[in-house]
């Protein structure tokens, strides 16, 4: 999932060389989440197997990976609420990009990168470079 994870961030940004803004948006968030995924998948705090992560029950997919880092993440409350907040944006954008008509610009797309960099790099701080 790690090499996934950066493999996203990487098309990301051939895509927005390319000018292809809306779609870079898609592997800004995809390389959260697989980054996510493996965080779950390699940390010491109560690891989660990726096939056990992709077969739990109730919530989508997406909101339990980021409910189950979440729970492991041992900062303030506030540290945790705008960890989350910026996931929920970048998924709302990744959701816009995919399945609306919204055209996103060069910052906008830029931003969304950016963010699932700062993202990455504040798992790595959660957890480890693992």
């Amino acid at each position: 999932m790690k090499t996934k994870a950066l493999a996203n961030i990487e098309s990301a940004q051939t895509l927005i060389d390319c000018k292809q803004f809306t779609s870079s948006v898609h592997c800004s968030y995809y390389a959260v989440f697989q980054y996510m995924k493996h965080m779950l998948a390699n940390t010491t705090n109560k690891p989660i197997a990726l096939v056990d992560q992709d077969a739990h029950k109730g919530d989508s997919s997406h909101e339990y990976i980021l409910t189950e880092i979440k729970n492991r993440i041992n900062k303030d409350s506030r540290t945790v609420r705008n960890f989350t907040e910026t996931v929920r944006l970048l998924k709302n954008d990744r959701v816009e990009a995919d399945y609306h008509l919204r055209n996103f610009t060069d910052i906008e797309s830029i931003t969304c990168k950016d963010h699932a960099v700062g993202l990455i790099a504040n798992l790595k701080t959660y957890f480890g470079n693992l």
